[in-house]
């Protein structure tokens, strides 16, 4: 079932967390609520689970206002951070627990909870307490209780963030998977920004209680609705500023300042028809990293740039450069390969970047009280 959520708001002190946020959960989706913290993705999803009421707005499951009603009427299970386990079962009483209530029998329970168990990697500690065990094994088992049950919309809030590494990613596999195979509808909260790309349908991204943009995670990296979410996915390359005021003319010297920093990527001076509006003194452009293309060959329709220096990570090389036309500095991460193939010798040697064949030069508002619902794009074609 489809869970839609319409204005839902709850004060907390002076503050809205959340506030007014609208959003919709498709029919055998996994949405993930990504921001930092105090952005009110838990409480948000609190509310959706029952555990709090708003004060204003609505929330509905299987197309009825279930705002008011109890939890126990909504479907859900909700995997806390804090676990909720009961201290005098054991993890299989805990995990069984409701199966036992809805009158199943003991082979359907032993087999349910055992197949859990073992697939979330914790089939050893089946007869022990909640006390002994570590902070990753009580997330799972609290998982494993919301899963055994299989509820409407079970609700876990981040749960695997004791864990890390190789086991984090198997559960994460495993788990996304589960959920589709079964044809279950979730919504989850996790800060692990590889985990929510990994695994959501959908992301929904919060800040200060606020409803920023919702989308594949693919729409976030491509279409940024403002700066904030631009910087979700990945890192991205932001062209140079020019020095004239935001309230100046776009007069001949600003023209003349424009072409001498862009032209050179651009040779067709398709920037002209881009800024005639002044949007140069409204707006940040910026590309992602991997639409810029860096090589060693002389190439007259890219910018050279001087290498600066070369940090040598675990997994790619971290090239610093600085454009030779302006005062523009940029950082480039490139693979061990495709930096051997630059056959770098000396610092001395120049590079040359230019743009991949069509790239969206991407843009977010320089001012704060320029307030852009849809950020602008612009497709180049070179």
């Amino acid at each position: 079932m489809s869970i839609p959520v319409y204005e839902v708001s709850k004060s907390l002190g002076n503050f809205k967390v959340p506030d007014r946020v609208s959003l919709y959960v498709r029919k055998v989706s996994l949405v993930a609520f990504s921001g930092p913290s105090g952005s009110g993705k838990s409480s948000l999803l609190r509310i959706i689970a029952g555990l709090d009421s708003p004060d204003y707005g609505s929330v509905w499951l299987h197309g009825i206002d279930m705002t008011n009603t109890s939890t126990q009427y909504r479907h859900m299970a909700f995997v806390s951070q804090h676990y909720a386990l009961s201290k005098n079962m054991t993890v299989y009483e805990n995990t069984s627990f409701g199966l036992r209530l809805r009158g199943f029998s003991y082979q359907k329970i032993r087999n349910k909870v055992n197949d859990l168990l073992d697939c979330l990697r914790i089939p050893d500690i089946v007869s022990e307490y909640p006390g002994k065990l570590s902070g990753g094994q009580k997330q799972r088992v609290a998982l494993a209780r919301s899963l055994a049950i299989k509820s409407d919309f079970p609700s876990p809030d981040e749960p695997f963030g004791a864990s890390d590494g190789e086991l984090r990613r198997h559960l994460s596999k495993w788990l996304k998977r589960y959920l589709k195979d079964n044809g279950i509808t979730t919504i989850m909260v996790t800060h692990d920004q590889k985990e929510v790309i990994s695994m959501a349908d959908e992301i929904v991204v919060l800040k200060q209680g606020r409803f920023l943009q919702q989308g594949r995670s693919k729409n976030l990296y491509d279409e940024p609705i403002d700066y904030f979410v631009g910087i979700f996915p990945g890192s991205f390359i932001e062209f140079p500023q020019l020095e004239e005021s935001l309230d100046a003319p776009l007069n001949s010297s600003t023209t003349k300042s424009m072409e001498k920093d862009f032209t050179p990527f651009i040779p067709d001076l398709i920037w002209s028809q881009i800024f005639t509006n002044q949007s140069i003194h409204h707006y940040h452009f910026f590309l992602r990293l991997h639409e810029l293309y860096l090589e060693s060959q002389i190439d007259l329709k890219a910018i050279p740039v001087q290498i600066k220096k070369i940090i040598y990570k675990r997994t790619f090389v971290q090239l610093d450069l600085s454009i030779t036309l302006s005062s523009w500095n940029i950082t480039i991460p490139i693979g061990y390969q495709a930096f051997r193939k630059l056959n770098i010798q000396s610092f001395v040697q120049k590079l040359y970047i230019k743009p991949r064949n069509q790239v969206y030069l991407r843009a977010y508002p320089k001012k704060k009280n320029i307030i852009s619902k849809q950020i602008q794009f612009f497709i180049i074609n070179i």
